[in-house]
């Protein structure tokens, strides 16, 4: 994940706009397809980059459910935590939230539903603008990419205060469990906070 956001960050930079990455250490490891969430992601950052005249793109992740407050993934809450758990597709299982907020245009309520759906745009501006608009497909294809990654992407916008869509991805209970200090030596995963230190992508 992290590899791919920073891939991106020229794009944001060739904008003018700040980019920050937020990816907690001890996230665990995602069981994922590293082409889908590359693409979901590429659509996201793409889509906030373009309809960000100015401001800041962000890119975050965040451990949702049960196992966010307990155990070796503890973590301190925030005012984020109760807010993302009312938006879970699934309260009963464990999630990694890996969102990308801008403070662009925004999306009205009433458009945040059929934005996912197929060759719909909102504010896509002209015809004559039309390499600019793209096809309208992105989003559409990014939530059917998530969902058969086991998950879902989901939006919450603002007119004129940004957007912020959040990748929901399933975690295996089995990845929850401390690693033993010798298995994570092997790995590369010992010592000081790094790149090693970051979630990982595994292919499932």
């Amino acid at each position: 994940m992290l590899n791919v956001a920073s891939e991106l960050e020229s794009l944001v930079n060739e904008r003018g706009l700040s980019f920050s990455i937020a990816v907690g250490a001890s996230l665990p490891r995602v069981r994922t397809d590293p082409a889908h969430l590359r693409q979901i992601l590429v659509n996201l950052i793409g889509n906030a980059v373009k309809y960000t005249p100015s401001g800041s793109v962000a890119v975050r992740a965040r451990l949702v459910g049960a196992a966010a407050g307990q155990g070796p993934r503890a973590r301190r809450a925030t005012p984020d935590d109760a807010n993302l758990v009312t938006l879970s597709p699934d309260r009963r299982r464990v999630w990694i939230a890996l969102q990308v907020a801008d403070t662009g245009v925004g999306i009205a309520p009433a458009d945040q539903v059929r934005i996912f759906e197929e060759f719909e745009q909102v504010n896509a501006g002209p015809r004559g603008e039309s390499m600019q608009r793209g096809t309208g497909l992105g989003l559409a294809i990014s939530r059917r990419l998530a969902q058969l990654l086991g998950g879902d992407v989901r939006v919450e916008s603002q007119l004129g205060k940004g957007s912020t869509f959040t990748v929901w991805l399933p975690v295996d209970p089995a990845d929850l469990e401390p690693v033993p200090a010798a298995s994570a030596n092997q790995r590369g995963e010992g010592g000081g906070a790094g790149p090693q230190d970051r979630p990982a992508v595994t292919a499932s």
